[in-house]
């Protein structure tokens, strides 16, 4: 890993630097307060109170942003109800994950990603208006929530160190949305999507709360193997002498990512492998290096971090994943995030476990299409819904 991925680091840093000049949102994010009709769909910018993050030990805001797209026929027709489909973001980390292609530029180049990501050119508003009015979707509610933690992303996990996350989507977010919007608050009328880490997080909810969600997408879902994380050890070494002069990672800012993966592993250890006790941001790290700094594995600690992978998951919680009406992930036979064999191989466990599921692989990689891919993932899903007469 340490090789595959060598950072373009001239033009890494010369677009990092002139990129914090001028952040700027593509998309205007409107207040919640609406005029009465409007002829297309719209963006609303809420913030809630999760009482599942409050008290975290990493000091993390309780309050969080939400973004809350709205269909047209939400404001034409006043007393019509919609279904719901649910965004969980991976790196970087916002509520903005789908507006903002600043963050994702800069990642490119400083992670030497191998293709960029789809940003439409007309930004994420008139891009889902597109799908509603000429691709084939169907009106829906889409809600973005911030999930993102000190380190970067929470992986949807719930610990006493960062704080509930799971119960943040599952309790908070739903009950806040299904009480605030007309929605149908119904499992079969919520589906719940994301990219990466959010992928991950969308699969793993799913399982384990068929009756909250009813259908699950995961675009590229997180796998995090032995093999991925030893890499990730020897690439950490790497990617701290290249920024050596821009400080430490953490906290994390969606606007600077520019230690990919020391955000990730940091990431991962807080989710799975919480510390109060560890002076080391309250985290246990799987790994130690030996005297000529090559990765050395804790086995312990490893073992109760595969507790938490998708495969554990799909064990543990086969009664719920069998529940759910869908249950969908894809994965790029080019990923260059190393989730390629992993995602195939999650694919062939669930075979063996009878389990009802479709998997779509790609000529691409972890980011390469992802707004092709989500749209035609959330014009499906949107489809999937049953017919409801108002």
């Amino acid at each position: 890993m340490k090789t595959k991925i060598i950072f373009l680091l001239a033009a890494g840093i010369f677009l990092f630097i002139s990129c914090q000049k001028d952040l700027v949102i593509q998309d205007e994010i409107l207040p919640v307060k609406k005029p009465a009709v409007e002829v297309e769909g719209t963006l609303v910018a809420e913030v809630i109170h999760s009482p599942s993050l409050e008290g975290n030990l990493l000091g993390d805001p309780a309050e969080r942003n939400v973004n809350v797209y709205l269909p047209k026929s939400y404001y034409t027709y006043p007393k019509k109800r919609f279904p719901v489909i649910y965004y969980l973001h991976g790196i970087p980390a916002w509520e903005n994950s789908l507006i903002d292609s600043i963050p994702y530029n800069i990642l490119e180049q400083v992670a030497g990603l191998e293709a960029p990501v789809d940003f439409p050119k007309e930004g994420f508003i008139s891009w889902v208006n597109k799908l509603v009015d000429n691709e084939g979707m169907k009106e829906a509610i889409i809600v973005m929530p911030n999930a993102a933690n000190k380190y970067a992303v929470s992986f949807y996990t719930n610990n006493e160190v960062q704080g509930n996350y799971e119960d943040y989507i599952v309790k908070d977010i739903v009950s806040y949305i299904d009480s605030k919007f007309r929605t149908i608050p119904h499992f079969n009328f919520r589906a719940l999507t994301g990219h990466s880490a959010g992928g991950y997080g969308a699969l793993k909810l799913g399982m384990k709360h068929p009756h909250v969600f009813g259908r699950v997408a995961g675009l590229s879902p997180g796998q995090f193997p032995n093999e991925t994380i030893y890499g990730m050890a020897q690439y950490m070494l790497a990617e701290n002498q290249m920024w050596e002069s821009t400080g430490p990672s953490i906290p994390y800012y969606p606007e600077f990512p520019f230690k990919f993966v020391n955000n990730t592993v940091y990431s991962l250890a807080a989710a799975f492998l919480p510390n109060p006790d560890s002076l080391t941001y309250y985290v246990d790290i799987p790994f130690t290096y030996d005297d000529s700094n090559n990765p050395v594995l804790n086995e312990d600690l490893m073992k109760k971090f595969n507790s938490n992978s998708l495969f554990a998951l799909a064990s543990e919680y086969k009664v719920g994943i069998r529940k759910l009406k869908t249950f969908y992930f894809d994965c790029g036979t080019k990923d260059d995030l190393f989730m390629w064999e992993p995602n195939l191989a999650f694919h062939q466990y669930l075979n063996q476990m009878h389990v009802k599921h479709e998997f779509d692989e790609y000529e691409g990689t972890h980011f390469s299409n992802m707004f092709d891919r989500l749209g035609r993932v959330w014009t499906e899903l949107s489809n999937d819904f049953p017919e409801k007469k108002y």
